[in-house]
């Protein structure tokens, strides 16, 4: 059964089939979340919030996006929520927890390690929105349409984030590429006129939608 149809069967009271659907789903809703949040177990907190709220309130969705979709919706906004609360504003200092390593020969662990730990620091250096649309689309595969849902936005923003934290990583992890530029120093981190484009960039376009 898809994710949908186990979600309808949940939506009529099948218990069995959201229970699968919450061994689905989860790996990929606490992985968005570690990487939204900073703390480990604000993310499972969220992660189970998140679930809950699915569970409750299956009987009166809609099915007009898919419920994958409509879950990372509703840990979007559970995020939300909670930087309200805590007034948590992401920084530079923010760390992720370990990306998927396909298991590299031993003679690429070292440099795999250190290419990681960059693009954790880089990711980190992006705007909230930005980082948030980077991981729903490289790491979840969502489409433009189904980030626009999820992160309330038009696709047009959407893409825009996209474009501009692409071509940003692109950049400043363009020293692991083979045969790439030296570049800034591999692990160190951004610049400061680097991370004030990035940031800069977005700024304009969530004040507008404010």
């Amino acid at each position: 059964m898809s994710d949908d149809e186990l979600a309808a069967a949940a939506a009529v009271g099948d218990k069995e089939a959201f229970a699968v659907l919450v061994t689905r789903v989860s790996p990929g809703l606490l992985g968005y979340l570690r990487r939204m949040v900073a703390d480990p177990q604000t993310a499972e907190d969220l992660a189970q919030e998140t679930l809950l709220h699915a569970w409750k309130s299956l009987p009166d969705f809609g099915f007009r996006s898919s419920f994958r979709t409509w879950m990372f919706a509703i840990a979007h906004r559970r995020t939300i929520d909670h930087r309200r609360r805590r007034r948590d504003v992401p920084t530079v200092d923010d760390r992720f927890v370990d990306l998927a390593d396909p298991a590299p020969l031993p003679a690429e662990r070292a440099e795999q390690s250190s290419l990681v730990e960059a693009l954790r620091q880089e990711l980190a250096s992006l705007p909230e929105t930005s980082r948030a649309a980077w991981w729903l689309r490289e790491s979840e595969g969502l489409s433009l349409d189904e980030i626009s849902r999820v992160l309330q936005i038009s696709t047009g923003s959407v893409r825009g984030h996209l474009q501009r934290s692409r071509r940003y990583l692109s950049i400043r992890l363009a020293p692991w590429r083979p045969g790439g530029p030296p570049g800034p120093s591999r692990g160190g981190p951004p610049d400061r006129t680097e991370q004030t484009s990035a940031r800069s960039t977005t700024r304009g376009e969530e004040r507008s939608r404010e």
